[in-house]
């Protein structure tokens, strides 16, 4: 039988509430203040691109919350199969 493999359980959830916590801050903002009188191209090519930059933002914010849900996920399967693991060897 192969070794032994240990899993610390809070030692996961802490890194996944770190991840999650980090998430928190790749959320958009709104351009607080808009130049809505000149009509210089660099105006609304400038809010453009802030707006672009937002979208990235809130992508990487969504990317992170996704991936603390599978690293979560992996904890509860790992958990499962580790006690039907346990189970079998009892029958052995």
């Amino acid at each position: 039988m192969p070794g032994n493999i240990y899993v610390n359980q809070g030692e996961i959830e802490k890194k996944a509430g770190e991840i999650a916590r980090a998430s928190d801050y790749f959320r958009s903002n709104v351009l607080e203040h808009q130049d809505v009188r000149t009509t210089i191209p660099a105006n609304p090519d400038g809010q453009a691109a802030y707006g672009r930059a937002q979208d990235r933002m809130e992508g990487l914010g969504a990317a992170l919350d996704r991936e603390v849900k599978n690293i979560r996920s992996l904890q509860v399967s790992f958990s499962r199969f580790d006690e039907m693991m346990g189970e079998l060897a009892k029958g052995e």
